[in-house]
């Protein structure tokens, strides 16, 4: 079982307070959102700075999502070094309001499909960016099991290969049965100006919403830029791309500052996008 590590941090350890709280971010979003999507990106910052845009995201996700055989695929960045270069959990995950199963078939297949990923829990042990997905998931549909996927190495080509893999896995008629979405948990800037933010994070978004993942990465490596999830957004192009989707609609582009005191002097850029 894998525990939780940041309840009580980064969201609320009582669990009818964690549930009023996440309710109220899909209430939220379900006003604002009139999209359905089954791949999406999603902050994974605190609750407080970005729980309302992740609502947004599973708004978005949720008609899909509540369907019967639902298995999420989660990609995520690594923070702690920990792991290998792509390393996917056999663990289930327990939060303060449940627990979601790991669809074992799906992540023993995702694995045989690609030479760099590696059955690894300990990336995944102290790692926050899919941890805060589950309580959103286990709200929507409380049976739908996951396969988490923590990308330690980032780039185009493990990008490429990883996407390739999970369509590859998850198209094979051994899951013909199964309802599959997937999402990327990643931050967009970090510690910028949130006028500055917006301004590095505008030709990014853009990419996405081309989903071309070759302009993206070069675009974080030769500026620099610190969207912590790069390499999962671009697998989700990828994978997007293969599945016949078109586009990527941006849904919520906030900080950290707007959020929370209206302070923007240094903040972390969320954004909620979904394919189409």
């Amino acid at each position: 079982m894998r525990y939780p590590a940041v309840a009580g941090s980064f969201y609320p350890l009582n669990a009818n307070t964690l549930t009023r709280e996440v309710d109220a971010f899909l209430a939220q979003g379900r006003k604002e959102v009139s999209v359905s999507a089954n791949i999406a990106i999603a902050p994974h910052a605190g609750y407080e700075y970005s729980g309302k845009t992740a609502g947004y995201s599973f708004a978005a996700l949720e008609k899909n999502l509540k369907k019967e055989n639902t298995s999420m695929v989660i990609l995520c960045p690594n923070h702690t070094g920990l792991g290998e270069i792509v390393s996917v959990s056999f663990e289930d995950w327990k939060t303060p309001i449940g627990t979601s199963s790991t669809d074992l078939r799906l992540a023993a297949k995702i694995i045989l499909s690609c030479p760099l990923m590696r059955r690894n829990e300990a990336a995944h042990f102290r790692e926050h960016s899919i941890e805060v997905m589950l309580p959103f998931i286990q709200r929507i549909n409380p049976k739908a099991k996951i396969v988490a996927i923590c990308i330690g190495v980032q780039g185009e080509k493990i990008a490429s290969e990883v996407g390739k893999a999970i369509f590859d896995a998850c198209s094979d008629n051994e899951f013909k049965d199964r309802n599959i979405l997937l999402l990327a948990s990643s931050d967009f800037t970090h510690y910028e100006s949130g006028e500055r933010a917006k301004l590095m994070d505008k030709m990014p978004i853009e990419f996405i919403k081309k989903l071309d993942a070759n302009a993206l990465e070069r675009e974080v490596e030769q500026n620099g830029l610190s969207i912590c999830g790069h390499g999962p957004i671009a697998a989700a192009i990828y994978y997007a791309k293969l599945a016949g989707k078109k586009e990527a609609k941006l849904l919520k582009y906030t900080n950290s500052g707007k959020e929370t005191n209206g302070n923007e002097s240094s903040v972390v850029a969320y954004a909620s996008l979904v394919f189409i």
